[in-house]
């Protein structure tokens, strides 16, 4: 399968997310890839890891069903946003002055106070939309939810407004993305489960993967507007225990993160060959290098060694792509075209000799102030467990 790389690597951007998420797709990228898997008409694509949902509104566009998981409850409901997008122009314009009303009886009870006040702790800094998020919670339900959540995301960023203006500037602005969301029939599904659950709940029932893997060493996520989630009952430390490759986890020894996240991957992968019908496809972007205690580790070798290893699956091609990052450093992404083997079940149980292999690799490269680092981790391979599934 030849890919084009100005495609891959997208060096004619036209369009932007509407979303504020780091690692997220662009639009013309998976717009690209759902062109040339060659998928039939009304097929199912599905976005394990959908992030702020590039894929969903991208395969809904083409008149796909769309299916995604996210664990984050932030990046949940702005990839749940794309839900509206099955509502036709007098189902928004009803839905909007509904919510404007709501958001009004809680604005009108407020005088100057400010988005944000410079304080120690990021919760008293923020004190006074978090108190408005907790009414918002009161009278939201669960159509209108997405919506006054993704205004108080936005609003966090505007540090020099009253909570009023930033909210009415909020609502506008996504007044404006829900009425310019292309309108489509396709069914658009959201879950806030962990990806591991996929093949148990759509076994055989996806055409096309595409989905980009938490890196290892990876961003705190659930650190993203952490307050306004907290505030609609989520609970946050519940998801920082299931993120894979999260940097705030194993603060002992952060090389256990890299056996821990191989061992998640490795269920992961099973459960999306699960969830693939025969002919299933699976498009997997993954950074190609993640740095752990000042030691490169390959997030696409890694993959493709657990893939080779488990069975179940055939690797199609390999490609990369380069970007700018917004600080203007250039990322690599691997990019594993794979199709599902019916018939062979991927076999498990290699997670931790291909984490011990990495491991012994990188020890060579690794400075010497972080040598007893690997001599520990050496030792607890077999001791390691899974990430716990989010459920």
């Amino acid at each position: 399968m030849e890919l084009t790389q100005d495609r891959l690597d997208v060096l004619q951007k036209t369009r932007s997310n509407i979303f504020n998420w780091r690692g997220q797709f662009t639009p013309e990228f998976v717009e690209y890839i759902i062109e040339i898997v060659g998928l039939k008409p009304n097929s199912v694509i599905a976005d394990p890891f959908v992030g702020s949902g590039t894929v969903l509104i991208e395969a809904a566009k083409k008149e796909h069903t769309a299916i995604g998981f996210e664990i984050n409850p932030a990046a949940y409901q702005m990839s749940s946003f794309y839900k509206y997008s099955n509502l036709n122009l007098k189902e928004r314009q009803s839905l909007l002055d509904t919510i404007e009303l709501k958001l009004n009886s809680v604005l009108s009870q407020l005088n100057g106070q400010l988005i944000y006040n410079n304080s120690e702790s990021y919760r008293d800094s923020y004190s006074g939309l978090i108190q408005v998020a907790k009414k918002i919670e009161q009278i939201s339900n669960e159509t209108d939810l997405s919506f006054l959540m993704n205004i108080l995301f936005a609003s966090e960023s505007d540090k020099k407004l009253t909570i009023k203006e930033s909210l009415k500037k909020s609502f506008e602005r996504f007044k404006n993305n829900l009425l310019n969301l292309p309108f489509n029939s396709s069914s658009i599904e959201v879950h806030n489960l962990d990806a591991r659950l996929i093949g148990e709940l759509y076994q055989s029932k996806i055409d096309l993967i595409i989905t980009s893997p938490p890196y290892i060493n990876v961003f705190n996520y659930h650190q993203n507007y952490r307050a306004v989630t907290e505030s609609f009952k989520y609970k946050i430390l519940n998801v920082a225990h299931s993120e894979f490759g999260s940097n705030r986890k194993n603060r002992g020894n952060r090389l256990l993160t890299v056996v821990q996240y191989i061992m998640d991957m490795e269920a992961s992968l099973k459960s999306f060959w699960l969830s693939l019908n025969d002919d299933g496809k699976m498009v997997m972007v993954l950074g190609k290098e993640s740095n752990v205690r000042k030691t490169p580790f390959y997030n696409g070798l890694i993959i493709s060694e657990l893939i080779n290893k488990m069975g179940g699956f055939s690797i199609l091609s390999k490609s990369n792509r380069a970007f700018q990052n917004k600080f203007g450093k250039e990322i690599i992404e691997d990019i594993l075209i794979i199709k599902k083997i019916a018939n062979q079940i991927p076999k498990t149980g290699f997670a931790q000799n291909i984490a011990e292999k990495h491991l012994i690799e990188a020890r060579k490269s690794a400075p010497a102030d972080v040598i007893n680092d690997f001599d520990d981790v050496m030792n607890k391979i077999k001791y390691v467990k899974h990430s716990p599934i989010y459920k």
